[in-house]
This record gives C-alpha cells, structure tokens and sequence, in this order.
C-alpha cells in the first residue's frame, strides 16, 4: 500500500508525480531543486533540505530518518561540491548515522542542485 505525501512547506510539482510517497515503513521524496532558494549553490542546497524536512515533517520524520539521498549538481567541481558539502553538513551535524549518498554532477534545468532522499519510519 502507498499514500501520497503534500505539504504547503515545499513547491508543488512541476509534472505528473507526488512529493514524496509512503509505501510501508518507507518515505520516497522526489527531487526537489533549489531554484526557489536564490542564486548560490549554498543557498539552493539549503533550500533543497528545508523542502525535505518540511515533507518529511508531514508524516512526523524527519533529516534524522533518511537512509540515502541522492544530489545533483548543475556544475560538479572542487569548488562548488566544497560549497555544497558545508552546507549539507550544516544540516546533517546532529544526526549521528549520516545516510548514504551519491553525488553526481547533473544537467538541471533552472537549477544548480536537485536532491531527493528515502526515510525510514516507523
């Protein structure tokens, strides 16, 4: 069984697909870009994570629940993925079981970072 996850705490998809979906003790959020959250690179990962947790939060998880993440980016180099990874840890520093990752470099449209994550809850 599988319920549909919508929040006001994050943009409404652009196309034909949930925010994120529940399927057991699994939550599965879907991409979500930081064009809304400025120019930067620091600033689109920080809103990518606050979209996230903010749908996460709906169904009462949260950071500390995700198991992987996977994140794109628009323009992957030292500098940029150094930027990005400051910011990330910003938001990951409490939890003490850091999820899995990988960390591809992407072409986005409108974007520089994409981020989309698994939860585990029960």
């Amino acid at each position: 069984m599988k319920e549909a996850i919508e929040t006001t705490g994050a943009p409404k998809p652009s196309g034909p697909y949930s925010q994120a979906i529940q399927s057991g003790d699994f939550i599965f959020v879907s991409g979500q870009d930081g064009a809304s959250g400025g120019a930067t690179i620091a600033a689109q990962t920080a809103a990518c994570l606050e979209n996230i947790n903010n749908i996460l939060a709906a169904k009462g998880a949260g950071l500390e629940d995700i198991v992987h993440v996977t994140c794109h980016i628009s323009e992957l180099n030292e500098a940029t993925a150094a930027e990005f990874n400051r910011v990330y840890a910003e938001y990951f520093k409490e939890v003490v079981t850091k999820p899995a990752r990988i960390t591809t470099g992407s072409q986005l449209l409108g974007a520089k970072v994409e981020i989309t994550a698994i939860a585990a809850v029960s």
